[in-house]
Protein backbone atom coordinates (compact mmCIF):
# COMPACT_ATOMS: atom_id res chain seq x y z
CA UNK A 1 0.00 0.00 0.00
CA UNK A 2 1.51 3.25 -1.14
CA UNK A 3 1.17 6.60 1.08
CA UNK A 4 -0.85 8.62 -1.62
CA UNK A 5 -4.08 5.86 -0.69
CA UNK A 6 -3.95 7.14 3.17
CA UNK A 7 -7.05 8.71 4.07
CA UNK A 8 -5.15 11.36 5.94
CA UNK A 9 -1.91 13.02 5.68
CA UNK A 10 1.29 11.38 7.45
CA UNK A 11 2.46 14.20 9.41
CA UNK A 12 5.41 14.17 11.85
CA UNK A 13 5.26 17.74 12.91
CA UNK A 14 3.83 17.33 16.57
CA UNK A 15 4.18 20.95 17.55
CA UNK A 16 1.24 21.99 16.83
CA UNK A 17 -0.43 19.66 19.15
CA UNK A 18 2.05 19.90 22.03
CA UNK A 19 2.80 23.84 21.98
CA UNK A 20 6.71 22.35 21.28
CA UNK A 21 7.32 25.58 20.19
CA UNK A 22 6.70 27.44 23.90
CA UNK A 23 8.85 27.73 26.69
CA UNK A 24 9.07 25.94 30.00
CA UNK A 25 9.27 27.96 32.41
CA UNK A 26 11.88 26.92 35.10
CA UNK A 27 11.17 27.08 39.05
CA UNK A 28 12.38 25.87 42.06
CA UNK A 29 10.84 23.04 43.84
CA UNK A 30 9.69 25.36 46.56
CA UNK A 31 7.97 27.85 43.78
CA UNK A 32 6.60 24.83 42.58
CA UNK A 33 4.69 23.27 45.29
CA UNK A 34 3.85 26.90 46.55
CA UNK A 35 2.57 27.06 43.64
CA UNK A 36 0.18 23.74 43.49
CA UNK A 37 -1.04 24.64 46.70
CA UNK A 38 -2.22 27.91 46.32
CA UNK A 39 -4.26 26.40 43.16
CA UNK A 40 -5.50 23.29 45.06
CA UNK A 41 -6.66 25.46 47.87
CA UNK A 42 -8.58 27.66 44.81
CA UNK A 43 -10.26 24.52 43.32
CA UNK A 44 -11.43 23.60 46.90
CA UNK A 45 -12.94 26.71 47.84
CA UNK A 46 -16.43 26.44 46.38
CA UNK A 47 -17.07 29.73 46.54
CA UNK A 48 -14.47 31.15 44.33
CA UNK A 49 -15.21 28.41 41.71
CA UNK A 50 -18.48 29.76 41.79
CA UNK A 51 -18.15 33.09 41.48
CA UNK A 52 -15.02 33.59 39.37
CA UNK A 53 -17.22 30.97 36.84
CA UNK A 54 -20.22 33.35 36.48
CA UNK A 55 -21.23 35.93 34.21
CA UNK A 56 -20.86 39.67 34.66
CA UNK A 57 -24.41 39.52 34.58
CA UNK A 58 -24.67 37.15 37.89
CA UNK A 59 -21.79 39.03 39.57
CA UNK A 60 -23.95 42.38 38.60
CA UNK A 61 -26.89 40.82 40.66
CA UNK A 62 -24.79 39.35 43.21
CA UNK A 63 -22.90 42.63 44.44
CA UNK A 64 -25.95 45.09 43.62
CA UNK A 65 -27.92 41.99 46.34
CA UNK A 66 -24.59 42.99 48.71
CA UNK A 67 -25.23 46.28 48.57
CA UNK A 68 -29.18 46.02 49.60
CA UNK A 69 -27.71 44.97 53.11
CA UNK A 70 -24.81 47.47 53.92
CA UNK A 71 -25.44 50.28 50.69
CA UNK A 72 -22.06 51.49 49.44
CA UNK A 73 -19.92 48.14 49.69
CA UNK A 74 -19.55 47.19 46.17
CA UNK A 75 -18.42 49.68 43.35
CA UNK A 76 -19.56 49.14 39.56
CA UNK A 77 -15.42 48.46 38.56
CA UNK A 78 -15.86 44.94 41.42
CA UNK A 79 -18.05 43.36 38.68
CA UNK A 80 -14.68 42.52 37.11
CA UNK A 81 -12.55 41.22 39.99
CA UNK A 82 -11.84 37.17 40.95
CA UNK A 83 -13.33 36.35 44.19
CA UNK A 84 -9.82 36.46 45.37
CA UNK A 85 -9.21 40.28 44.94
CA UNK A 86 -12.33 40.85 47.74
CA UNK A 87 -11.28 41.03 51.75
CA UNK A 88 -12.82 38.65 54.33
CA UNK A 89 -15.44 41.02 54.91
CA UNK A 90 -16.94 41.50 51.67
CA UNK A 91 -16.23 37.67 50.93
CA UNK A 92 -18.89 37.43 53.26
CA UNK A 93 -21.38 39.39 51.58
CA UNK A 94 -20.99 37.77 48.46
CA UNK A 95 -21.54 34.23 49.90
CA UNK A 96 -24.53 35.65 51.89
CA UNK A 97 -25.90 37.26 48.58
CA UNK A 98 -25.10 34.03 46.09
CA UNK A 99 -27.11 31.58 48.96
CA UNK A 100 -29.44 34.04 49.19
CA UNK A 101 -29.58 33.37 45.24
CA UNK A 102 -29.74 30.07 45.55
CA UNK A 103 -32.66 29.93 47.92
CA UNK A 104 -34.56 32.02 45.31
CA UNK A 105 -33.99 29.04 42.94
CA UNK A 106 -36.12 26.88 45.07
CA UNK A 107 -38.85 29.14 45.79
CA UNK A 108 -39.80 29.56 42.13
CA UNK A 109 -40.59 26.98 39.36
CA UNK A 110 -37.59 25.90 36.87
CA UNK A 111 -39.42 27.44 33.98
CA UNK A 112 -42.47 29.78 34.02
CA UNK A 113 -43.91 30.15 30.73
CA UNK A 114 -44.43 32.86 29.03
CA UNK A 115 -47.95 32.36 28.20
CA UNK A 116 -48.63 33.30 31.70
CA UNK A 117 -48.10 36.91 30.63
CA UNK A 118 -52.47 37.19 30.68
CA UNK A 119 -53.67 37.04 33.82
CA UNK A 120 -57.58 35.99 33.30
CA UNK A 121 -60.14 37.30 35.86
Amino acid sequence: MNNSSTSAPNNTDASSFNNAATQIQKMSGSECISRFHQQLSATNNRALRTFNKMSSDFKFTVLTLANRSNPGTFQERDIGEPFESFDEEKSLLIIRSMNEISRWGSLIPRYISEFDKKVTG
